[in-house]
């Protein structure tokens, strides 16, 4: 108790010293718990399902494939009913559906599931029961299962809504379960934010159901003790067979891929992760230098005092405890701190994180997080604050009695704060190349030519259902109503409608041109498919390079024409002028029309700004109606302002047909880059911070030298020595330091920063010009950071001085 008070007493006389080691302390450890936190609940935590190591996701693929996803029905039914590796698989796709119950018609984010996905998944109905196999057919699908949420929003939790009958896009549907709380967004690929489940309804004889229709996708749970590069490898040998007989409806390139469910999840953004935690694990690292070299001046500014403890009868295990006494406190002040910090952080990161980041919404600071944080803290206070007061302890008593200086200063404690602020260096260099190697990538990749201009474009998702639509003439009229109604606004200068937006999808389907028959059809190119309105690129601004694009003359019953982009024209044509020639997309069919290429038009970047152009073929919605598109309005102005218009047009339309999904393209684009800038940011962060703090070591040991060596400046001054020598050997010092830093720093980095080699787009893990940036930034601070004691020393009156002489 002795021990505390008198601590206590004296950190609170030393309050700058208090405060700074306080504040570095908490920064670091604040900053590694939040992190941490991010890394456990996306990374660490289990999946909300029974044995969820158990769950893989199964997909196929093949050379075309650009995303492996998607599987198709009838090979999957060949899959299960071969295997011996799985408990059960289990299929499912998207499907939207409009809502009419009670007041306005909403639009709700739905999934079409085989009877069992929620048994494979492990998940219970709070109300009702599940799916029943007979229910799983296309004559049978009448029956819902709502989320929660929906549950709650839509019907007010009425306990009584099992049994009931909801109107869904025009046909009705029976209410058998509502899901518990617990699966209120379903962490599996591609599920969204799902509110309602109806059965997926898929037989053998559905045209739907065909070997290459690669539209839907599978999740399997495999049988206990069963690994995954068992199950992996029995469902490819599986496929072989398959493969072999039905040569002409596959590739013979196929494989199956068998992914761990938590990996399909997190995987593309896990190294962004765990890059961060390393980083703010540097970041802990500086703080603990700087509070060590703190703790270790503050010890040997004392050493008189210690002397004469020690002189007074004082043990040097008293002297220690004392000492060690100190840093605990400051260790715990700096945890509750860190704690603090950790807390704002860890909120605004849940808050305000990218929705794209997996599991984003379970980030939380919870009690092993910290437990973790506080014993960090415990740790930084013993192992920083051990050393210099063990070192403190060792007093020379006849020396320190006799110096008539305050304080005396050993080459081995010198030595060890100059090599504590190199180390910091090195650190900080690290840290601040990966933020500029990520920064530089980030430019380039603004640099990128989309193919398109996404500024001034709202996206808008249409949704069309009811048996009044079910005709092509219909669902056409009711666009080309729209077009109408929102070309009229003012301040909108066009209108288009794309069967798939940038950025928002895709449709891939076989390429097939008329003039070349293949051995083996399976082996056509796959290209991606848009069905597109008339004024679609010129709406979106994407250049034609040759022929023309679609006129008001290309209607329902002329001549079926298509356009083509540059990468499938150098593909599929070579030095060929593809003008005129004609295609197929999807199955060849002899007795379907085939399709007149009229234009060549620019590359699109669909899947984003890092992912290269593929083939891309555009066809005219008056010739092939989806019923499914998204409403592209190019604005004078701010097209956030058009909302409401576009709200408006709905309704005047047709009142039933919610719009949703209403987003600027730009917005869209941004959402692509989310996970780099997230990551980008805070790197930076991490790596301003870690200047700052190097920037605050640099000045308190150059600070510190020259306060030991007043007396050694005014007699160096008092013999005739310049000020300008004065300070050029005060600078000298913080020179020599930093570079010795930077020089460790720039090997460490050339090892370290390969790890973001998979962030990284046309930058490479060790760039010339990055580093020579990096070096300058800190050469440039460290040399502020001691120009001020330089300063104040070359300021010394010598008579001031010697006065202690």
């Amino acid at each position: 108790m002795t021990d505390l008070i008198y601590s206590l007493r004296g950190l609170r006389k030393s309050l700058g010293f208090t405060v700074v080691a306080v504040v570095t302390l908490g920064l670091g450890a604040g900053a590694n718990t939040a992190i941490f936190s991010v890394v456990k609940s996306v990374l660490l935590n289990q999946l909300p399902y029974r044995d969820p190591d158990r769950l893989v996701t199964i997909a196929a693929s093949d050379p075309d494939t650009v995303r492996p996803i998607t599987v198709d029905f009838t090979t999957t039914y060949d899959w299960r009913a071969r295997s011996r590796s799985f408990e059960s698989m289990s299929l499912y796709r998207d499907a939207a559906g409009a809502i009419v119950e009670g007041t306005e018609p909403e639009l709700l984010g739905g999934m079409r599931v085989n009877y069992d996905f929620f048994d494979t998944l492990g998940l219970e109905v709070a109300l009702g029961r599940n799916f029943l196999p007979e229910e799983d057919r296309p004559d049978t699908r009448r029956e819902a299962i709502l989320s929660h949420a929906l549950w709650m929003r839509r019907f007010g939790g009425d306990p009584h809504v099992v049994g009931r009958v909801i109107r869904l896009s025009d046909s009705d549907f029976t209410v058998v379960g509502v899901l518990t709380a617990r699966a209120y967004s379903l962490q599996i690929p591609n599920a969204g934010d799902a509110d309602l489940f109806i059965p997926l309804g898929y037989d053998l004889k559905q045209p739907s159901a065909c070997r290459s229709c690669q539209h839907l996708k599978l999740i399997g749970r495999l049988k206990p003790g069963v690994p995954v590069s068992q199950a992996r490898a029995e469902l490819n040998t599986i496929m072989d067979g398959i493969r072999r007989e039905h040569p002409a409806d596959y590739n013979p390139q196929t494989r199956v891929l068998v992914t761990p469910l938590r990996e399909s999840l997190v995987g593309r953004v896990s190294t962004a992760l765990w890059v961060l935690l390393g980083a703010v694990g540097f970041v802990l690292l500086i703080a603990c230098a700087n509070v060590a070299n703190l703790l270790l001046a503050r010890a040997t500014g004392r050493s008189r005092e210690l002397a004469l403890r020690a002189a007074l009868g004082a043990g040097r295990w008293r002297l220690v405890r004392q000492l060690f006494t100190e840093s605990l406190i400051l260790a715990v002040a700096g945890g509750a701190l860190g704690i603090a910090i950790a807390w704002v952080c860890t909120s605004a990161l849940a808050a305000h994180g990218p929705r794209e980041l997996p599991r984003v919404e379970e980030i939380r600071l919870d009690l092993p997080v910290l437990c973790l944080s506080l014993l960090a803290s415990m740790l930084t206070g013993v192992l920083f604050g051990l050393a210099p007061a063990w070192r403190a302890s060792s007093v020379d008593l006849n020396h320190a009695l006799k110096s008539a200086t305050k304080s005396t200063d050993g080459s081995s404690r010198s030595r060890l704060r100059s090599t504590l602020v190199a180390v910091e260096i090195a650190l900080a260099f690290v840290l601040v190349a990966g933020a500029g190697l990520l920064g530089k990538s980030f430019l380039r990749l603004m640099q990128v030519d989309p193919g398109y201009d996404p500024h001034h474009v709202l996206s808008v998702g249409t949704y069309v259902y009811g048996a009044r639509y079910q005709k092509p003439e219909a669902g056409l009229s009711y666009y080309r109503q729209l077009i109408e109604r929102m070309g009229a606004v003012p301040g909108v200068e066009g209108v288009a409608f794309a069967s798939t937006t940038p950025l928002n999808g895709f449709d891939r389907r076989g390429f097939h041109r008329q003039d070349r028959k293949l051995a083996n059809e399976s082996e056509a190119p796959s290209a991606d498919s848009y069905s597109v309105s008339q004024d679609y690129f010129r709406v979106m601004k994407i250049r034609l390079l040759r022929g023309r694009t679609f006129t008001a003359e290309d209607g329902p019953t002329s001549p079926r024409v298509a356009l083509i982009s540059e990468s499938c024209a150098r593909s599929q044509f070579g030095g060929e002028d593809p003008i005129g020639k004609h295609i197929q997309l999807g199955g060849r069919h002899e007795n379907q029309p085939w399709i007149a290429i009229v234009g060549v038009v620019a590359d699109v970047r669909q899947y984003g700004l890092d992912r290269a152009s593929s083939m891309e073929a555009y066809i005219l919605q008056a010739q092939d109606v989806n019923f499914g598109y998204g409403m592209l309005v190019r604005t004078a102005g701010d097209p956030h302002r058009m909302i409401g218009a576009v709200r408006a047009a709905y309704i005047s339309v047709d009142r039933t047909q919610p719009p949703h999904h209403i987003q600027t393209l730009d917005d869209y684009l941004s959402a692509t880059l989310v996970q780099r800038t997230f990551t980008m940011s805070l790197l930076a962060l991490f790596g301003a911070l870690a200047l700052l703090l190097a920037a605050v070591g640099i000045y308190g040991v150059i600070s510190y030298a020259v306060t030991l060596r007043t007396r050694e400046v005014g007699i160096r001054m008092a013999l005739g020595a310049q000020r300008s020598e004065v300070l050029w050997m005060v600078l000298r010092q913080g020179g020599t330091l930093a570079a010795i830093g930077l020089a460790a720093g720039f090997t460490a980095s050339l090892a370290l920063t390969r790890f973001l080699s998979s962030l990284l787009y046309e930058v490479r893990p060790v760039d010339a010009a990055v580093s020579v940036g990096v070096a300058l930034v800190l050469a440039s601070v460290a040399l502020l950071a001691s120009w001020l004691p330089a300063f104040r020393a070359s300021r010394v009156d010598p008579m001031v001085a010697l006065r202690y002489e």
